[in-house]
């Protein structure tokens, strides 16, 4: 709703205010039909105040489980990435201590160079010459290598010693991802002091499709291109890129060049069928406004031929009382690689209504909120069992609360964001640590609306400072033959700023502290919450038994006006995919620990099922 739509000259309708509260004169009088001025008055302010504080939580609490369930989608999507190792020679498990055998005859070495032999191709010249680069602000790729032959400086070098430092400089370029740069030893003259080792660098001749009429294209995938040095990190990271759209498989071969140091890519790829549609119903919604909620979903994989991805999506609550209360949403995703950076737009849009019992007549307390979200990841090292990132993010969210369809403009949101991380994957043999460390903060950009005078000091703050962990561990492991996993996730959030509940840290619902309902939460500016998972394969029927247990505490201010910061919960479940294309989960929990009179049902139930096609 603009600005301008939002005055009430342009719009013809006289306001009356009481505090931060402004309501248009048509709700008052049907509220309560009094012709006593200050009758009416004081009955306009009683249901005013009603439908205001039933109007604010309903549309912080939808805010706050959606937001939970972002979270728990962008940690299923970074857990379950696409992780391609390509194998390279192992180690030989040689204790490298930077010292050569003795020996007779040897030479004393003063000084150790690198350099690229003639007779190579231009284009394997070219590249060598760029990887030894001394320039300091732009090194060369295999600068490591120099600096690595500094330690035998001085040394008593002999013919044995020349073979191990070449063969542990080697084993180092492997380890770093350069399989095909190859190190030599040139007939020279030790007794100078000086010694020389050639280098042919192993380059990308080309990368192509194996079936030459395959759609799309490679190139905004890879993070390299012909005449580049050959790194496997490289060549990962393509095929991770590639590998992302749900729909395609895709395998790699290294093929010898024409000339020495060249080697060409080639791309095998198999797809199925360009798209999907997905439909789901589970009972994750509020009990006031529809918990029975139902979603489809379509999804075009590598709808332009760059490995992009894109889908839509519709959600409408199932409980069939729309007249009494409901939900609906939609939203829209796209994404798309550019060697090692990925891009992604998402917007959504979200409407509820309930019907509120007053004290003189019932009437609509409704709600809408729409977000735009744009982020920036960038790769900036990878190497056998870890990736690192950087992470930029910017969005707007904007959200209107109503009153039988008139606009309360204490509930007007209309604030902008933004967003640095860093994202974190290792692997520990088997396990797999994910974690990201974020810092958020509110933002005057796209026409935000401003802060109210003294915003910040004793009342909530649109320019909010919050960091964030996010962070997962899964090990799996083995007890009496029977395959098991363990996993752990860890959310915590802080601010120093008085926030908005829309900005609240929750804990008690199924993605957050289980064993609870989700329709009252704790909520602060601050929080934690651990959640631990033990999953036991039912035989091998694809079907997965879990229990978890959790807990977690919220902390800041708006703690001090609760009845208790503390919950912990339980759940055992069964998940999994019965047949192809229909996946369920059902689970069964309650609270382990929960304040006094906090109002949660025991046991607590739920279900998701789901279909693709």
């Amino acid at each position: 709703m603009s600005k301008k739509n939002r005055n009430p000259a342009s719009s013809g309708q006289r306001r009356v205010s009481y505090g931060h509260l402004t309501l248009g004169r048509t709700w008052p009088l049907r509220c309560a039909r009094a012709h006593h001025h200050f009758l009416a008055a004081w009955v306009a302010l009683a249901c005013a105040t009603t439908a205001f504080a039933q109007s604010a939580s309903s549309l912080d609490a939808q805010e706050q489980r959606r937001r939970a369930l972002e979270q728990e989608a962008e940690r299923q999507h970074q857990i379950h990435a696409p992780n391609v190792q390509l194998p390279q020679a192992a180690p030989s498990g040689a204790v490298d201590d930077g010292r050569v055998p003795a020996e007779s005859p040897c030479f004393k070495i003063d000084r150790i160079t690198l350099d690229v032999p003639t007779g190579l191709s231009d284009a394997v010249e070219r590249a060598g010459a760029r990887a030894l680069s001394p320039d300091p602000l732009f090194p060369g790729s295999l600068r490591f290598a120099t600096s690595y032959l500094e330690r035998y400086r001085g040394q008593c070098v002999g013919r044995e010693g020349l073979n191990v430092i070449v063969h542990r400089l080697s084993a180092l370029m492997l380890e770093k991802g350069y399989t095909t740069t190859r190190v030599l030893i040139p007939a020279q003259d030790l007794s100078s002091g000086k010694l020389t080792l050639s280098v042919i660098p192993g380059i990308v001749a080309g990368i192509r499709f194996a079936d030459t009429s395959t759609y799309g294209t490679w190139r905004n995938a890879f993070p390299t291109h012909a005449g580049e040095l050959l790194d496997l990190r490289d060549l990962e990271q393509g095929l991770e890129q590639m590998k992302r759209v749900p729909n395609q498989d895709v395998d790699m071969q290294l093929v010898p060049g024409a000339t020495p140091g060249e080697t060409d890519v080639v791309i095998a790829v198999q797809r199925t069928k360009p798209w999907s549609l997905s439909m789901s119903v589970n009972d994750s919604g509020l009990k006031s406004t529809g918990r029975l909620q139902a979603d489809v979903n379509l999804a075009l994989n590598n709808p332009l031929g760059l490995s992009d991805l894109f889908n839509v999506g519709y959600n409408h609550d199932a409980d069939g009382h729309t007249d009494r209360y409901g939900t609906r949403g939609a939203s829209a995703y796209y994404s798309i690689p550019w060697g090692n950076w990925t891009f992604t737009a998402t917007g959504s849009h979200y409407h509820y209504h309930q019907q509120i019992a007053g004290a003189f007549q019932d009437f609509v307390s409704s709600g809408i909120s729409k977000t735009v979200d744009f982020k920036i990841e960038y790769l900036f090292y990878r190497n056998q069992v870890q990736r690192n990132s950087l992470e930029f993010r910017t969005g707007k969210y904007f959200s209107e609360s109503f009153v039988d369809g008139t606009p309360l403009d204490v509930q007007h949101r209309d604030n902008s964001y933004a967003e640095i991380g860093w994202q974190h994957k290792h692997f520990f043999g088997a396990a797999q640590l994910d974690s990201t460390l974020a810092y958020r903060w509110g933002v005057p950009w796209f026409g935000a609306q401003a802060d109210l005078p003294g915003a910040g000091d004793t009342t909530p703050t649109f320019y909010y400072h919050i960091e964030t962990l996010d962070s997962t561990l899964s090990v799996p492991f083995q007890l009496a033959n029977v395959p098991l996993r363990y996993s752990m996730t860890l959310r915590a959030q802080n601010s120093p700023s008085l926030l908005y509940p829309t900005e609240y840290f929750s804990i008690g619902s199924r993605y957050t502290v289980r064993g609870f309902d989700g329709n009252t939460m704790l909520s602060a500016e601050k929080g934690v919450f651990v959640r631990n998972d033990l999953e036991v394969p039912v035989a091998s029927t694809g079907q997965t038994l879990y229990l978890g247990v959790d807990g977690g505490e919220v902390f800041g201010p708006e703690a001090q006006n609760l009845a208790g910061r503390r919950l912990a919960g339980a759940v055992v479940g069964l998940r999994g995919s019965p047949i192809r294309g229909v996946f369920y989960d059902v689970f069964v929990g309650g609270p382990l620990h929960q304040p006094a009179h906090f109002p949660n049902r025991w046991p607590v139930a739920g279900f998701s099922l789901s279909f693709q096609i």
